[in-house]
């Protein structure tokens, strides 16, 4: 039962991925459809209700972008600064794909990878149960003399049997380390794959600007302004996708694409992608997404086979229907899960 337990928690990361997916991409369906498909009422919608943006925030720790900006020196007092600092030539660094914790200013942080460490924290438990229920047995096989309850369990079987029981336990153990060390490659892909990063990082360079309202900014905040209609503090309410403001955007970057954004904190801001905005939004780039969330979820199937062999053991253990049961709890686990992220979502 706490293997069946801990398979379904390992299995709730990648259920939700492909659920939220479907859900973003459901909602954005319907305001095409509410609006009969008008490209000019499409345009002003606004951000938070674009797949893009809620699968980018969905994925990532937002939170914790910040962090991954390089910083400059400021050159002078005025309203925006020179690189003194840094030679990169992006605006943040890149994303580490083989850690979970990664050092940034000489400090250790989370990886920004949101599904990622979720997935891994929530599989671990299975994980290090597995290593530890196979140390126990193999302790039972090389003490088998002494453990006379267990002969007497086993009846016939003797300590050679068991050997066999141990062998079949290692190869189910090694299949899940091989299957889970894919998954987690697999979930690396989809941040490593698609566009989701330099548009969310984008994104947050358009935040920092409109929330600290800097003078250097101000001819960026005139035009997100002028075609966004409330909340103009929060870059998730603005209609940054209207082609009409991307254009007027880029004049202003191309106007001088040298420019490094003052900004409270130093960071690195040049909106250096700004010309691609259009494109983060295009189906080309969601595409990526979907389609890697569905190469992800096609591993639900091997879940399955895992749970199979926990599930046979429990139904000879319990010679009841208190299998039904145990189908009846897991299916409540699942169901509340999705009740809760559905209410979470309409709330957002």
């Amino acid at each position: 039962m706490v293997l069946l337990l801990l398979i379904i928690l390992s299995m709730i990361p990648i259920i939700e991925l492909k659920y939220n997916s479907d859900l973003y991409d459901k909602i954005e369906t319907f305001n095409k459809y509410c609006l009969n498909n008008d490209i000019s009422l499409i345009n002003e919608l606004d951000v938070k209700n674009s797949y893009m943006w809620n699968m980018s925030t969905y994925i990532y720790d937002v939170d914790n972008l910040s962090n991954f900006f390089y910083k400059y020196t400021s050159g002078t007092s005025g309203t925006s600064g020179t690189s003194s600092a840094s030679v990169n030539t992006k605006d943040y660094i890149d994303l580490n794909r083989d850690i979970s914790i990664i050092m940034v200013d000489n400090k250790y942080i989370s990886n920004i990878m949101k599904i990622y460490n979720y997935y891994l924290n929530m599989s671990m438990p299975l994980f290090i149960f597995l290593i530890i229920f196979f140390g126990i047995q193999m302790y039972m096989y090389v003490y088998f003399d002494t453990f006379t309850e267990l002969k007497r369990c086993l009846g016939k079987c003797d300590a050679s049997c068991f050997r066999y029981y141990i062998y079949t336990l290692f190869v189910y153990i090694l299949l899940f380390i091989i299957f889970f060390s894919i998954l987690l490659k697999k979930l690396t892909e989809l941040y490593a794959d698609t566009d989701t990063y330099e548009y969310i990082m984008l994104m947050k360079e358009f935040d920092i600007l409109l929330k600290e309202n800097k003078a250097g900014s101000a001819a960026i905040i005139d035009v997100i302004k002028k075609y966004s209609k409330y909340k103009i503090n929060d870059i998730s309410y603005t209609t940054i996708h209207n082609s009409e403001v991307v254009g007027e955007l880029l004049d202003i970057y191309n106007s001088d694409t040298t420019i490094i954004y003052e900004n409270n904190n130093n960071y690195k801001i040049t909106l250096k992608n700004i010309d691609k905005i259009e494109y983060y939004n295009s189906d080309e780039a969601k595409d990526k997404i979907k389609n890697k969330v569905e190469d992800i979820f096609r591993f639900i199937y091997v879940y399955i086979v895992f749970l199979i062999v926990p599930l046979y053991i429990l139904s000879i253990s319990l010679q009841g229907n208190y299998i039904y049961l145990l189908f009846v709890i897991i299916f409540a686990i699942i169901f509340s899960i999705s009740v809760y992220n559905v209410y979470n979502t309409l709330q957002s």
